[in-house]
């Protein structure tokens, strides 16, 4: 839905990057088609065996990586992660984000951020064998959480902005109805019992060229029968046996 989204945005509205980043995915932390199992505690032996404290998300190599909340950033390498990625909150926890390709070249350690800013580039760095970003949070006591939950409300919430600022609602033709195709409820006038029209209810959204002809025929047959059916009932007397006759 989102990478949709995007490419309408991209081709039809001539969004940049930084637009789509901004107000398409954000606050989720990966820019483009993106996909994770729950892998939080799995074991882990690289450099001694140690459960897995994140969750790795997959994505295209080079994919963008963006804030996923206000705060301020810092770099860093190590053995595991490769290159890394630090997203301060003002308690003193952070985002973790590792095995990036590279850092944003615009931005600086220390530097404050917003959500939907790019932080860096996913990669294969560290131990990593295929591209994704070990996504992880940290307490400022260093407990690890997991961040199950707030992946997917991000996803959800990024989802759910879409239909009100990207999709332009459908511009599908609309027949005009006939008076007479106007469903109508009484009311009483309060005079005398007597029951007047109400204001329409809803009428159909629309009606198909098939159900306007068989509507506008119905109207002529009601109309024609008042107007030749009085005469021809005139003429008629009783015949014998009690049979019309003209």
């Amino acid at each position: 839905m989102l990478d949709r989204a995007a490419r309408t945005a991209r081709r039809r509205w001539g969004w940049d990057t930084a637009r789509i980043d901004r107000e398409i995915y954000a606050p989720f932390p990966v820019e483009g088609p993106a996909t994770w199992s729950d892998t939080w505690g799995a074991p882990r032996f690289t450099g001694g065996y140690h459960p897995h404290h994140g969750q790795d998300v997959l994505s295209r190599y080079g994919a963008p990586l963006l804030a996923v909340e206000p705060g301020t950033i810092r770099f860093g390498t190590d053995t595991l992660g490769g290159r890394v990625a630090y997203l301060y909150r003002p308690s003193g926890g952070f985002w973790y984000y590792a095995h990036l390709r590279s850092y944003a070249p615009d931005l600086t350690p220390g530097q404050h951020v917003k959500v939907g800013e790019m932080i860096g580039r996913c990669g294969a760095s560290g131990d990593a064998t295929v591209p994704h970003v070990h996504f992880a949070y940290f307490t400022a006591d260093m407990t690890a959480v997991d961040p199950m939950s707030a992946l997917v409300g991000w996803l959800r919430s990024a989802e759910h902005g879409l239909p009100t600022r990207h999709e332009k609602p459908s511009e599908d033709p609309v027949i005009p109805v006939p008076l007479f195709h106007l469903p109508y409820r009484a009311r009483s006038s309060g005079v005398l019992g007597e029951d007047i029209p109400a204001e329409p209810v809803e009428a159909a959204a629309s009606v198909t060229p098939r159900q306007r002809a068989l509507g506008t025929a119905a109207f002529m047959m009601l109309f024609g029968s008042a107007v030749w059916g009085a005469p021809s009932r005139r003429r008629r007397r009783s015949g014998p046996q009690g049979r019309q006759v003209t």
